[in-house]
C-alpha cells in the first residue's frame, strides 16, 4: 500500500491543529468516557470490557496532566487516542469506539471545549465592566464634553462614558449567551451523520457531558460544524467593536492636546523600551490602546474568513470545516488578550477633571442646555430660539469669548442670573444625578444577572463533570 506522503500528511494533521487537539484532548476523554459508560449501561460492553477501557482512559488522562501524552501525526487526534487505549486495554479497547465515529467525536470534544471557553471569556467581559462601574462610581459628577461628529456636543460626564460602555458589553454578552444555548447540544451517537443502529442512549450521554438536549436530527449535528465557531467569533466581532471603540476614546483623551485622561505606569511608561519613542525622550506611547483597537479588525477578519470557509458546503461532514479549530482559537486568544489589557488600563488610569471642566467651560457644549432653558420658560418654539441662540453663539465664537459672556439684551425673560445658572457645568450635571444613579443600578443589575448565568452554567458542567467520574469508580469497583 502506497502511504500518503509527508507533505500531505503534515498538510492535514498539521502541527497548529495537533497543539490544539492537545488543549482539547481532556474533552475528548471526558466524551468517551461517557460513551463507554453509556454501552456498558445500554449492556453493548461487558463489564469486563468497560472497566478495561475506562481505566486505560484515566491512565491517559493522568499522561496529559503530566504532558506525557502525544498525538501521533500519522493518525491525528482521535485514532491517537483509540490506538492508546488499545494499547493499555489490549483488544478490548477496539470496543470502545462502537456506535460512533470520528465525526460525532470531533463535534462532542469541540462543542465542551468552547462552552468552557465561552464562559472564560464572558467571565473576563464582567471583569471588564466592573472596571467600567468602578470609574462610574469614582466619576458620577467629572463633568466632561459629550462629542458628535468629533465636535463638542452637550455636557456629561466621565461616569455617563463609562455606563455607556458597559451597557454596550452587557448587550453583547447576550451575543455570547444566545449562542452558547443555541448550541447547547450533544451530537454523540449522530456518527458520521446518519445515525447508528446500535441500541445507544443519547440522553445518558447527554446528561453525563452536561449538555442541555440532544441534537437532532444527526445530519443537521455533523454538517453544523463550525455554526458555533462563527456564532463565537460573531460575538468576540460585537465585543471587539466596542473595546476598540473605549480604546479610540481613551486614545484622543489622552493626548497632549484632550489631556483628560493619563494611562497608568503599569500600561506606559516614557523612557521604556517598549512604549517609550527609540528617540524622542518625551514620548509616552498608548500601545496597548492601540492593540485594542486593532482587535476589532483582526476578528472581523477571522469571522469573514470562517464565513467563507463554510460557505455553501454540501450536507454531511467536510474537512473545510476543521479550520474553524485554528480560527475560533486565534478569536479567543485575541480577544482574551485584549480583555486583559483593558482591564489593566482601567484600573490604572487617571482622569484628569479639571481638563475636562475647562474643556466644558470653552466649548459651547452648553449651547443647547441654554436654548432648552429659554423655550421652555418663555413657550417659544424652540427653533425659533434655536436660531436666536445660534446667532449668539456665533459672535461669541467670533470674538473668541466663552459662552458666559452671552448677552441677555435679546433674551426674552431670561435674566443673567438665570443664564448663569443653566451654563454651570456642575449644576447642569446635578439636575441629571438622579437618572444617571438609575442607570448605574440597571447596569449593575445586568452585570449581577450575567455573573449569575455564568456561574450556574459552570455549575452545570462540574456538575456533569463529577458525576461521570462517580460513575466511573462505581463501574470500576464491580
Amino acid at each position: 500500500m502506497i502511504k500518503l506522503s509527508k507533505q500531505t500528511t503534515s498538510h492535514i494533521v498539521s502541527q497548529t491543529q495537533i497543539q490544539l487537539d492537545l488543549e482539547m484532548v481532556d474533552y475528548d476523554l471526558w466524551a468517551s468516557t461517557a460513551h463507554v459508560l453509556m454501552l456498558y449501561q445500554q449492556q453493548i460492553l461487558t463489564l469486563s470490557q468497560t472497566q478495561k477501557i475506562l481505566q486505560a482512559l484515566k491512565t491517559i488522562k493522568a499522561q496529559v496532566e503530566s504532558g506525557e501524552y502525544q498525538i501521533d501525526p500519522q493518525k491525528g487526534a482521535h485514532l491517537s487516542l483509540e490506538a492508546e487505549v488499545i494499547k493499555l486495554a489490549g483488544n478490548d479497547g477496539k470496543a470502545m469506539h462502537t456506535a460512533r465515529s470520528r465525526n460525532d467525536q470531533v463535534m462532542v470534544m469541540e462543542l465542551l471545549f468552547l462552552k468552557e471557553k465561552t464562559l472564560e471569556q464572558l467571565e473576563l467581559t464582567a471583569q471588564v465592566v466592573v472596571g467600567l462601574l468602578k470609574l462610574a462610581e469614582e466619576h458620577q459628577q467629572a463633568v466632561m464634553p459629550g462629542y458628535t461628529h468629533m465636535q463638542p456636543a452637550k455636557v456629561t460626564s466621565f461616569g455617563e462614558w463609562c455606563l455607556s460602555h458597559a451597557d454596550s458589553l452587557l448587550k453583547t454578552a447576550q451575543t455570547y449567551q444566545h449562542y452558547y444555548q443555541l448550541y447547547d447540544q450533544n451530537p454523540l451517537g449522530a456518527c458520521e451523520g446518519y445515525g447508528t443502529s446500535w441500541p445507544i442512549n443519547k440522553e445518558y450521554t447527554t446528561k453525563l457531558l452536561g449538555f442541555n438536549q440532544v441534537w437532532n436530527p444527526p445530519q443537521a449535528a455533523i454538517s453544523s460544524r463550525g455554526m458555533l465557531q462563527l456564532g463565537l467569533l460573531t460575538a468576540q466581532q460585537q465585543l471587539s467593536l466596542t473595546t476598540s471603540k473605549i480604546a479610540q476614546d481613551l486614545l484622543l483623551f489622552n493626548t497632549f492636546e484632550y489631556g483628560y485622561v493619563a494611562l497608568g505606569e503599569s500600561v506606559a511608561q516614557q523612557l521604556h523600551p517598549i512604549t517609550g519613542s527609540s528617540i524622542m525622550a518625551q514620548k509616552k506611547n498608548p500601545d496597548v490602546l492601540e492593540l485594542i483597537r486593532s482587535t476589532a479588525g483582526f476578528v472581523t477578519g477571522l469571522q469573514a474568513g470562517l464565513s467563507q470557509i463554510l460557505s455553501a458546503l454540501p450536507m454531511g461532514y467536510n474537512r473545510d470545516s476543521r479550520e474553524a479549530k485554528e480560527l475560533i482559537a486565534l478569536g479567543i486568544n485575541k480577544t482574551n488578550t485584549a480583555l486583559l489589557s483593558l482591564q489593566e488600563v482601567l484600573s490604572t488610569l487617571k482622569v484628569n477633571r479639571a481638563k475636562m471642566l475647562a474643556a466644558v467651560k470653552n466649548n459651547y457644549c452648553l449651547t443647547t442646555k441654554l436654548a432648552d432653558y429659554i423655550s421652555q420658560k418663555t413657550d417659544q418654539p424652540y427653533r425659533q430660539v434655536y436660531q436666536q441662540i445660534g446667532q449668539a453663539v456665533a459672535e461669541l465664537i467670533a470674538a473668541n469669548k466663552p459662552l458666559t459672556e452671552i448677552s441677555v439684551t435679546d433674551l426674552k425673560q431670561v435674566t443673567q442670573a438665570e443664564v448663569d445658572s443653566v451654563i454651570d457645568p456642575t449644576q447642569a450635571l446635578q439636575k441629571k444625578s438622579h437618572s444617571v444613579k438609575k442607570i448605574q443600578q440597571e447596569v449593575n443589575q445586568e452585570l449581577m444577572q450575567l455573573k449569575e448565568w455564568i456561574e450556574q452554567q459552570a455549575q452545570l458542567i462540574q456538575a456533569a463533570k463529577d458525576l461521570t467520574q462517580q460513575k466511573v469508580e462505581k463501574v470500576l469497583k464491580l
